[in-house]
């Protein structure tokens, strides 16, 4: 009589952690589906994100380059589509926006050996910005993480904004020399 007390607790309990399991999985892809619908995220099959839930940095063995794309997309065929969330509104790209998605589909194309025809940026707004990945926005991320490499070494780098906001929330607003926060 025992064993077979045993025995019903047991799938009892592997009943429960099933059905937990099914409750969190559709959760999980209702939150996506969400967040799909509010950002208008492309089409295909997200194989990453990082706004649900933390997740692991993608890194270049190539460049000093690592980050965490909000979303990775498979696109049509084999090739991949990197998706940027911002906070902020622009009816046209920031040039910092465009370097970080730049930077997102190096690394995806690098981690992933897939190719990335396109990535996309997605402003709170709704507005979305295709940014075509080709030979010369891959040459200025390559050209801009050369620069950044050679100024690290020497003193404050030039700034490249006239905004007074960005300097009092920038990390470097204590030791920079151009500093607007000042």
């Amino acid at each position: 009589m025992d064993l077979y007390l045993i025995i019903c607790l047991l799938m009892l309990c592997l009943l429960i952690s099933s059905a937990s399991f099914q409750f969190l999985s559709r959760r999980q892809s209702s939150s996506i589906r969400n967040m799909r619908m509010v950002y208008g995220i492309p089409d295909g099959k997200v194989i990453y994100t990082d706004l649900d839930r933390p997740a692991k940095a993608l890194h270049s063995k190539k460049t000093p380059i690592s980050g965490k794309p909000d979303y990775i997309v498979k696109g049509k065929g084999r090739s991949l589509i990197p998706v940027e969330i911002k906070s902020g509104r622009a009816k046209e790209p920031h040039k910092n926006h465009i370097m970080q998605l730049a930077a997102y589909c190096y690394l995806v194309e690098e981690n992933y050996r897939r190719p990335v025809p396109y990535g996309i940026i997605v402003y709170s707004d709704g507005v979305q910005h295709r940014i075509n990945y080709d030979r010369n926005l891959r040459s200025d991320l390559l050209a801009t993480v050369d620069e950044m490499r050679k100024t690290i070494g020497r003193n404050c780098p030039n700034r490249a904004h006239n905004h007074r906001q960005r300097c009092m929330h920038c990390s470097f607003s204590g030791s920079c020399e151009r500093s607007l926060a000042k």
